[in-house]
């Protein structure tokens, strides 16, 4: 049991200090770069393309909260059992032109 505490504890600091360093994060030959690249590869967080770690944490509980209620409950606008309608997917729309011909 204090093996695996102690191991516990040790990536958590791992990841803890990975999120301080984003100047050493690309450095692949700086010490300082190892913790990064550990916490990119094992929870794919990159503090300099991500941002802060709770905003990508809270971007991803987003995701699969959708992939969860579209699995789970059936959210789509044609399910006429939901008590209200879902969030549409973002589509972007193509831009409005209008084309005049031979004034």
């Amino acid at each position: 049991m204090k093996r695996l505490s102690l191991g516990a504890l040790a990536l958590l600091g791992i990841f803890g200090a990975s999120c301080s360093s984003p100047a050493y994060e690309n450095n692949h030959w700086h010490l300082n770069s190892v913790p990064a690249r550990m916490s990119y590869h094992f929870a794919g967080y990159s503090q300099s393309k991500d941002g802060p770690y709770l905003h990508k944490l809270g971007a991803d509980m987003s995701s699969v909260g959708t992939t969860l209620r579209r699995h789970l409950i059936n959210a789509n606008e044609s399910n006429p059992l939901l008590p209200q309608a879902p969030l549409k997917p973002y589509r972007p729309e193509p831009p409005k032109v209008e084309f005049k011909i031979g004034e």
